[in-house]
């Protein structure tokens, strides 16, 4: 295979570069963008398949974020590669984050429903011991509020990825224009 490793890389090093990449993150989202720019759909459907990628990570069931963006990018018709780039939005750094405001929403959405007793012996950060003997009172309102955040944030991002996929594709086509416009010019130059 032509562009294989000689040597075949670690899992220390493929875990390494999953935390902190090796060319770094800058080069590395630009990489992404690149790829993502240059996929062959609709804007449309790039900007919903992204979307539905990020808000799939909100949900706390870790091994089907990739078998969720699949189907909601069936459901929605958005691009299936775009939205598998797009669920590396939950990452080991955001994830935190998201499952805690994901299960302080669906705390308060049960006690919106009058099940707010189930969650009250656990008013603080939770314990690793108490989450393993009480792991649906965890669970229940991280999914619960993973998903509520999905819907009420998957339109936000398909907006700002709408917009910035057309203003770069907008961009690549003028300058594709310019390079072809200079060669045109160059080669009736030379031909006088």
């Amino acid at each position: 295979m032509i562009l294989k490793r000689r040597e075949k890389e670690s899992l220390p090093s493929k875990l390494r570069n999953l935390l902190w990449p090796k060319m770094g993150w800058g080069r590395t989202l630009r990489y992404y963008k690149h790829r993502t720019i240059r996929i062959s759909d609709s804007t449309h459907s790039i900007a919903a398949g992204l979307a539905i990628g990020c808000a799939v990570s909100w949900s706390p069931a870790f091994g089907t974020h990739l078998i969720q963006a699949a189907f909601f990018c069936w459901i929605f018709r958005g691009n299936f590669i775009a939205s598998f780039i797009g669920t590396a939005f939950g990452n080991p750094w955001t994830f935190p984050f998201l499952f805690y405001i994901g299960y302080h929403v669906g705390k308060a959405v049960f006690w919106l429903f009058g099940f707010g007793d189930y969650f009250e012996d656990m008013p603080g950060p939770v314990a690793m011991e108490d989450m393993l003997d009480k792991p649906l009172k965890m669970l229940f309102p991280m999914i619960v509020g993973g998903y509520i955040c999905a819907a009420v944030t998957s339109p936000v991002f398909y907006y700002i990825f709408y917009n910035m996929i057309k203003g770069a594709r907008l961009a690549r086509k003028l300058r594709i224009q310019r390079k072809a416009h200079k060669v045109a010019k160059e080669v009736t130059g030379q031909k006088k």
